[in-house]
């Protein structure tokens, strides 16, 4: 298991979608190459549900036709502003996974936190 690590957040971010793609390892997605992001290694995948969002590349498989995501995956983005104290699981393509003091669950672009490498 990771160690989890403090990060306070240093750049404001507002979420952009309110309900994005949630889905469960192995669960089918259709991804959209086509639309691009400024952030390498993102993919626009669209769940079975039809809620659609940027998924990391690494975590999609393919048999055949086919694709799954790897592992349980949510694209929500948090909204954080200047102070906020976060900790952060994992990193992935320019973004840490967060818990919020709240207890919120979420995405954040690296740029805007400044990780604590000394907890």
């Amino acid at each position: 298991m990771r160690q989890r690590v403090k990060a306070v957040v240093v750049k404001p971010y507002e979420r952009p979608y309110e309900n994005p793609i949630a889905v469960s390892a192995g669960e089918q997605v259709t991804p959209d190459f086509d639309k691009s992001s400024d952030i390498e290694g993102w993919v626009w995948c669209t769940a079975k549900d039809g809620r659609s969002g940027w998924t990391p590349k690494e975590w999609l498989t393919q048999s055949e036709d086919i694709w799954r995501v790897d592992r349980e995956f949510s694209a929500i983005e948090l909204t954080v502003v200047a102070g906020d104290i976060l900790e952060v699981a994992f990193a992935e393509s320019g973004f840490y996974w967060v818990r919020k003091e709240n207890g919120e669950l979420g995405w954040v672009p690296c740029e805007c936190v400044s990780v604590d490498n000394q907890t």
